[in-house]
């Protein structure tokens, strides 16, 4: 599969996955990294920026959305989004001291973990108010600086991480969806900036694949905000990674 064929198919691609992201509120990065894989792009200089900027893309996007509806809690998203900010960078310098292979085992793990806390979330109500403490906040804030510094290292935004966090500090998923669009905006570009230097990109692509990404995230924003409960879009995430878990240690192992 070559030239405007792969543009096609990708494009396609990331609006199906943006779609998924929008609903979650997650940014499409951690979706898209391990997919892009299978189409045969190299994983630090290709996959990662690329994935980076879709991932802010498909966040403002998706945070618009979302913000219009008034499903943000700003009070919990701004220091979130200046702390991660300052610690994406700080991951990506890392990246000069790990292999590739150990970065997919990393990534696998964090899927599986991740997987596990969602599907089994708190009992949540939808309808019940947002109940988050102060105290509550400078906890999610404390817990931000190392997902920053993480998901920096994976080059997929903090928002596969931020977005469980969340939900396990006593968000329900529908606010910590809303939330985490507004979390991954700003990181994703300064760890986007961070591998600028060394990116390879095929500027066809990107600008194809940007314009399917924002489209998707809009429609997976608007579909949950109208659709989706919570305890829905926690097993909706939980099969997903679970999922890009197995892909990738298929390809680790053969």
């Amino acid at each position: 599969m070559e030239g405007w064929t792969l543009y096609l198919v990708l494009s396609l691609v990331v609006l199906g996955l943006s779609f998924l992201s929008g609903m979650m509120g997650l940014g499409v990065a951690f979706i898209a990294t391990p997919v892009l894989a299978i189409f045969g792009l190299e994983l630090k200089h290709e996959i990662m920026p690329l994935s980076l900027w879709l991932n802010g893309v498909t966040a403002i996007s998706g945070a618009v959305a979302f913000a219009r509806k008034g499903m943000v809690d700003w009070r919990t998203a701004l220091p979130l989004l200046a702390v991660t900010t300052i610690a994406a960078p700080i991951g990506v310098w890392l990246l000069n001291f790990t292999s590739t292979t150990v970065l997919w085992w990393l990534y696998v793990a964090v899927l599986l973990f991740l997987a596990w806390r969602m599907a089994f979330p708190p009992a949540q109500d939808d309808s019940a108010p947002l109940g988050i403490t102060d105290r509550t906040r400078w906890k999610a804030t404390g817990a931000s600086s190392g997902i920053g510094v993480f998901a920096g290292l994976l080059g997929v935004g903090p928002g596969f991480l931020m977005m469980p966090t969340l939900v396990l500090l006593g968000l329900t998923a529908r606010t910590a969806a809303a939330t985490n669009s507004v979390v991954v905006t700003l990181p994703s570009f300064s760890a986007f900036l961070t591998h600028l230097p060394s990116a390879r990109f095929d500027w066809i692509l990107l600008l194809l694949t940007t314009i399917a990404a924002i489209v998707g995230a809009q429609w997976g924003a608007l579909f949950m905000a109208k659709r989706v409960k919570s305890l829905t879009l926690t097993r909706v995430f939980a099969v997903a990674l679970v999922l890009l878990a197995a892909q990738r240690v298929w390809s680790l192992l053969t």
